[in-house]
């Protein structure tokens, strides 16, 4: 809709209005075509019309990894889903076919077998051979809507009249003309490695040696003015398997003194066995760093501390913590759209990559506790009316007088019926805000349906 009316439609705070970047949405699609490999071995951008917004792939022979080509598209419209996007897809003898059932069939599965071609192309609009808009124009002036129509006419006459493009196109869908399309071939993850002349059991010769390889990596991702989010190590052993040190990182980075902070420990505890016969260091999740200022002229003439490299101290704190305690150990509280207090935020390990910059979500501004308790926990509660306020508490076994009680603040169910039906589940709540003899401030509530109370939480 025109900028106007989404302004007239939505309150301002609501609204979010940004320039449309071509470029960026070209970018973003070979990222996603880049992704697609571990569905097809060949992706291409589908560039046939003005604004690409699709993705060409040869899935010949891939239905077998996944047991069928239903089930095959089927993991691709789930994993894309994951990611935020609405797909539809085609399968079929031809790209043109695919992409025709792919963006004008009913249905947003369409899988189309070798001799159902013709007949899956027939009742399509005109506009399915991928044609300019000029030429839908001028078929649709004489009647002809559907591909069947073309298909009718003589084929002499249309190459003459509305290009030869129309015609080829045609034949593409049909299978009766070659296509081929440009696979994106992404780069291959930097590797560096070297081999000894001889098994080593030598600890200051292998680290040594890693040392030199990640100085030979930083220099490597340099080149790329990127940084990589995975660094793994692989000890070749003359009597083992290779021995692997993995280390995953919170944000990119090509700094060989981070890096050696970080494999050194893992390094010393690493088994031998009989001697290492080489090194590999490979790295995973390259990513473009984009240029920062790293030093500013504070007040005073004193050099202050850009905000670049706070960032990238705090980076890699949580780096050094997640190798230490693990990836999923280590997590970060992220908020999501629920006025339910224990649905208002998940925690997610803080090494889950984040793309683009979503819209925060929207969080309530009322006033809540600061430790929100993982169970709510039962108490015993007098009112002096049942809508409070709240007289007497009792919790962990002791009976305390209230001093203060404020409340009550009503919490429904989720309506909507979204996560699988949880909201459901929940009950309406009234929720009080009591201040005990001992000086304690509780959020406590009562459940309408039961008439039970809780404690679900406090300021601490």
């Amino acid at each position: 809709m025109p900028v106007a009316q989404a302004r007239a439609a939505f309150d301002a705070g609501a609204l979010r209005i940004e320039d449309h970047d071509p470029a960026r949405d070209l970018r973003a699609l070979r990222s996603l075509a880049e992704w697609a490999h571990a569905l097809a071995p060949a992706v291409a951008i589908d560039d046939t019309s003005e604004e690409p917004d699709g993705l060409l792939m040869d899935v010949t022979g891939c239905a077998r990894v996944f047991r069928g080509e239903h089930a095959l598209a089927r993991s691709a419209i789930a994993r894309l889903a994951t990611l935020g996007f609405h797909a539809r897809i085609g399968i079929a003898p031809t790209y043109g076919c695919a992409w025709a059932v792919a963006r004008y069939a009913e249905s947003r599965l369409s899988i189309v077998s070798e001799a159902g071609v013709r007949e899956a192309l027939a009742l399509l609009p005109a506009g399915a051979l991928r044609i300019d808009s000029e030429t839908a124009f001028a078929l649709g002036e004489i009647g002809i809507e559907r591909v069947e129509h073309l298909m009718d006419l003589p084929r002499s006459a249309l190459p003459a009249r509305f290009g030869a493009a129309l015609l080829l196109n045609l034949d593409r869908a049909l299978g009766q003309a070659i296509e081929t399309i440009r696979p994106i071939r992404p780069a291959p993850p930097p590797v560096c490695e070297r081999v000894f002349d001889g098994p080593t059991d030598r600890t200051e010769a292998v680290e040594l040696t890693v040392r030199d390889l990640l100085e030979r990596l930083s220099g490597m991702l340099l080149e790329r003015e990127s940084g990589a989010r995975t660094v793994v190590v692989e000890l070749v052993r003359a009597d083992l398997p290779p021995e692997r040190l993995s280390l995953t990182l919170g944000r990119p980075s090509r700094d060989v003194t981070h890096l050696w902070r970080l494999l050194q420990p893992r390094l010393e505890r690493a088994n031998f066995g009989f001697g290492v016969e080489g090194v590999r260091i490979s790295a995973g999740g390259v990513a473009r760093l984009r240029h920062e200022q790293t030093e500013r002229w504070g007040a005073g003439g004193e050099a202050g501390v850009s905000p670049g490299e706070a960032e990238k101290a705090s980076g890699e704190l949580i780096d050094t913590l997640c190798n230490r305690f693990g990836p999923g150990r280590v997590r970060r509280p992220v908020a999501i759209e629920s006025h339910i207090p224990e649905r208002a935020f998940a925690l997610r390990p803080v090494s889950e990559a984040t793309t683009g910059s979503p819209p925060a979500p929207a969080v309530a501004h009322q006033d809540r506790p600061t430790l929100l308790y993982e169970l709510p926990v039962d108490i015993d509660v007098v009112a002096l009316t049942p809508d409070g306020p709240v007289h007497r508490v009792r919790l962990e076994g002791r009976d305390e007088g209230v001093i203060t009680s404020a409340g009550p603040e009503r919490i429904g169910r989720e309506w909507w019926g979204i996560r699988g039906g949880r909201g459901g589940r929940c009950a309406t709540r009234d929720y009080f805000v009591v201040q005990t003899e001992s000086g304690r401030w509780l959020w406590i509530r009562r459940d309408l349906e039961t008439g039970r109370w809780f404690a679900h939480g406090e300021w601490a």
